[in-house]
């Protein structure tokens, strides 16, 4: 296939490794002056060197050798058969607008990860398109020093969701041919979006350990040093009221760190907490200050979405409504303006549930 990345950071340079080494046609859009200068240097070069240090990789490293590496939007949106969106969700609005002029019925438009921003892209997008958004992402590491891209984590199971819901298998099939792993489905986008674990670690790893972060000068490992008992007390209760959400919506409830075990190990009988200290311990260093994407992105896209639907359903918010009022006090700056809810997504004040069930089946 072809297969248009539209992000170069690490989420885009890894996920297009992966598609290369499986002998798809890569092109890489830029979109954004962020990790510019190693754009660049991909650009004149014309290839990136990989390292894929997962337990399946063996440390294989290899040369990414993309079709198109290009900020022209046209040129990369209309070579694709299948347009892979990693920027960060609060960009979705931008791509959408950038990319609707170029868009050809019959493209697929991968979300990574999604947040429900398929309703953004259907706003501006009057076309045969069909949706996928992920909850996570189906690798994980990082560009090491503007000189190459370490994948560092596989997860062994890559839950998709697809809108409309009925075109859930033909896509499944596409991209399992492009990732092993990613063959497993949520019943829809709501689900994925609820079930995607930045927006409860990231935000809640930050808020308890901002003086820590602060101090540290960057020597803060947040999956190793966050999560004490007390700490995951505070998830378990975030999690008590999201499984009330997602039932409200036809989904089996699902706790975060059996969630986490599902994505992260092959394993299934061991304990969840025992999988959840091990990817700890393989994941990377930070982050190293607190005005991140970690409460820039997580809590006015995630959790704004999430409350915005729980208030909907009547389930109680009190926990996660604290999470955003105490990060916007660390920033200094109201999270709550501008952040996405199902209102916005549906163009409308007066949304019911029904409203939103008919949205996520499209």
């Amino acid at each position: 296939m072809k297969i248009s990345i539209v992000g170069c950071g690490n989420s885009g340079l890894i996920h297009a490794a992966k598609l290369y080494e499986k002998g798809h046609e890569v092109a890489l859009l830029k979109t954004s002056n962020t990790n510019g200068r190693y754009f660049d240097i991909i650009k004149e070069e014309k290839c990136f060197r990989a390292k894929d240090d997962t337990i399946q990789g063996n440390g294989r490293e290899f040369v990414v050798k993309p079709v198109l590496i290009t900020r022209d939007v046209k040129a990369a949106i209309r070579f694709a058969d299948v347009i892979m969106v990693t920027t960060t969700t609060s960009q979705h609005e931008f791509v959408a607008q950038l990319i609707a002029p170029f868009v050809k019925d019959g493209q697929t438009i991968i979300l990574v990860p999604g947040y429900m921003g398929s309703l953004i892209f259907k706003k501006y997008i009057n076309k045969d398109i069909t949706y996928s958004e992920w909850e996570t992402t189906a690798y994980n590491g990082r560009i090491v020093n503007s000189e190459y891209v370490r994948i560092s984590f596989y997860n062994p199971r890559n839950a998709i969701s697809v809108l409309p819901v009925s075109r859930t298998q033909e896509v499944v099939d596409m991209l399992s041919a492009c990732f092993d792993n990613t063959k497993y489905t949520r019943r829809h986008i709501l689900e994925s979006a609820f079930h995607n674990p930045n927006m409860i670690v990231h935000p809640i790893g930050i808020l308890f350990s901002a003086s820590r972060i602060e101090y540290s000068n960057g020597e803060f490992w947040m999956y190793r040093e966050a999560f004490t008992p007390s700490v995951v007390n505070v998830i378990k209760a975030f999690d008590v009221e999201k499984n009330k959400v997602l039932q409200a919506f036809d989904c089996e409830p699902l706790d975060y760190f059996e969630a986490a075990k599902w994505r992260n190990e092959e394993d299934l009988s061991i304990d969840a907490m025992t999988v959840f200290r091990s990817f700890a311990d393989s994941s990377n260093k930070g982050p190293s200050f607190i005005n991140h994407r970690y409460l820039n992105e997580d809590v006015p896209m995630g959790l704004g979405l999430y409350i915005s639907v729980a208030k909907l359903v009547g389930v109680d918010t009190s926990i996660q409504e604290g999470i955003v009022a105490l990060s916007s006090a660390l920033l200094n700056k109201d999270l709550r303006y501008g952040a996405r809810t199902i209102q916005y997504l549906l163009g409308k004040d007066n949304v019911t549930v029904e409203d939103i069930k008919q949205a996520i089946k499209g």
